[in-house]
């Protein structure tokens, strides 16, 4: 009986209406294969923790990427007999076929990425926090259920001519081939991020605060990239009344430094980027949220590829306040640009808890 009445107020304790932690803007990240060895924009939380205070994170990200020069529009994959695997021996029957553009690239791929988040305040206006990524490369699991979506009538060209699945990454430069790996990648630790928040104004409805944040290149992307020290200097903001509806806004300029001599052949420049967020707070329990996110591009511009051009994302879902201390938050990330220079859509899912 004593056992039972202790289970009884644990329960009842998983759904008290106590004061529940705001959880600020997503921390959404590109997850386009070029991206992954440079800095990308990550939306930061403008309000502090207060002094001695933790807040710990376990985020997950399964990100969707078939995206290729349009070149291919014209000389695409195709087999009678049913879906092509792009091999190295495909890629390498074609290569005079290219050899007058500077870059032709073709990836197909599905990366999970893996983020432990650590942040704790130093002071009542300034927190230090901590990004350490994993990632795994393979073909993953969301092929068929794009297809699917596709099927009602949002059609990606290409995608039913290849198969399902499979992870290749081809990059052609003049007739060479400059890159290719169909090889599946576990448990690949990737650059952490160091990060600062200050706090400048608090007033009202409104906080804004400074972030700063600084990439250490410890790790080689695909096993040969590595950026430089990468760094990025922003402003974050929040609005909230305490009604229904709150906002959360900021950007940042990212300074991205030469790195290994093959990361430099690809010519990555600095670039900004930029979140707003909006966060619907009738229900105590669950948040729906939605946030745009947008970037500049990151590489000069060349003919037929857009990655000197701006990305627009966006990140759909809720928080789910499970325990005073703890919340589940579901993410649905998807490309609304469409310059074949983000990935296509991702599925995510984070554990958040405050101490």
């Amino acid at each position: 009986m004593r056992g039972a009445a202790l289970a009884l107020l644990a329960v009842s304790g998983l759904f008290a209406e106590e004061p529940l932690h705001e959880m600020g803007p997503s921390a959404t990240r590109e997850m386009f294969p070029l991206f992954l060895p440079p800095m990308a924009y990550q939306p930061a939380d403008p309000k502090p923790l207060g002094r001695g205070r933790w807040r710990w994170g376990l985020h997950w990200m399964e990100a969707n990427t078939f995206q290729f020069s349009d070149v291919f529009d014209q000389n695409v994959p195709r087999d009678t007999q049913g879906r092509v695997a792009v091999t190295k021996a495909y890629a390498e029957a074609r290569l005079q076929e290219y050899a007058d553009l500077p870059t032709v690239y073709f990836f197909d791929e599905e990366i999970a990425r893996f983020e432990l988040e650590g942040r704790y305040g130093l002071t009542d206006d300034l927190d230090l926090w901590l990004r350490f990524p994993v990632q795994n490369h393979t073909g993953g699991f969301l092929d068929p259920l794009i297809e699917g979506f596709h099927k009602l009538g949002f059609e990606q060209f290409g995608r039913d001519l290849v198969l399902q699945n499979q992870v290749t990454l081809v990059v052609m430069e003049h007739g060479k081939l400059a890159f290719f790996s169909n090889e599946r990648i576990l448990g690949k630790p990737q650059d952490p991020v160091l990060g600062l928040t200050c706090r400048l104004l608090n007033r009202g409805p409104w906080t804004l605060s400074a972030t700063f944040s600084l990439k250490p290149p410890l790790t080689r992307t695909y096993d040969v990239y590595q950026s430089g020290w990468d760094q990025s200097y922003g402003l974050t903001g929040a609005w909230w009344n305490g009604g229904r509806h709150a906002f959360y806004f900021g950007g940042a300029y990212l300074r991205r430094p030469h790195g290994s001599a093959d990361y430099n052949v690809i010519g990555f420049h600095g670039g900004t980027g930029a979140h707003a967020t909006w966060e619907y707070r009738r229900w105590a329990r669950v948040q729906p949220f939605l946030q745009l996110y947008w970037q500049s591009g990151f590489m000069a511009a060349q003919p037929h590829q857009a990655f000197d051009r701006p990305s627009l994302q966006h990140d759909l879902g809720a928080h789910w306040h499970w325990t005073p201390r703890s919340t589940l938050s579901f993410h649905y990330l998807n490309n609304i640009s469409h310059q074949g220079n983000t990935a296509d859509m991702g599925l995510g899912l984070s554990l958040t808890s405050h101490f």
